[in-house]
């Protein structure tokens, strides 16, 4: 086994320059310090766009809560909008069956030969003409029920 040792000595090629054990010693130095550094300088980068995207998340939450609440006030509004629209179409359907009661009445006073009929195709051509307003009135009313705000919460939605 002594003579293999030997044998190998032999064998290994030889540096024809000068050698400075320090000098590798101080470049492993050097460049495990220069990793530390950069390794160092990575963390703390990388902590920055950490802060970074959490600021920028609490931003787009900021907005977003702010849109949502947005929504839902102007969706209350239009709510309180479309209601009071349909008190009026129930209202208006009230009044034009009175009208229309009104002028079955009117109808049957023309049979009567007491009262002038003059007057009386007067007071009907009136009724008819304030139930085209209400009807006229009611479908503007669905019309504006119609365009709701497609942006806002559907009906029906929490």
């Amino acid at each position: 086994m002594k003579k293999d040792i030997i044998n190998l000595k032999t064998t290994l090629p030889t540096v024809n320059k000068t050698y400075f054990p320090l000098d590798t010693f101080g470049k492993t130095v050097g460049r495990y310090f220069d990793y530390k550094k950069e390794t160092a300088m990575i963390k703390y980068e990388t902590q920055k766009v950490k802060e970074q995207s959490k600021v920028a998340i609490k931003q787009i939450d900021a907005e977003l809560k702010k849109s949502l609440d947005a929504n839902s006030k102007n969706f209350k509004k239009e709510m309180v909008y479309l209601k009071n629209i349909a008190k009026t179409l129930e209202s208006s359907s009230t009044n034009q069956k009175m009208i229309l009661e009104n002028i079955a009445e009117l109808t049957k006073m023309l049979t009567n030969p007491d009262m002038p009929k003059e007057y009386i195709l007067n007071m009907i051509v009136m009724a008819h003409q304030q139930l085209n307003d209400e009807r006229n009135s009611s479908m503007q009313n669905i019309n504006i029920m119609g365009n709701f705000d497609q942006n806002q919460k559907k009906i029906g939605e929490e």
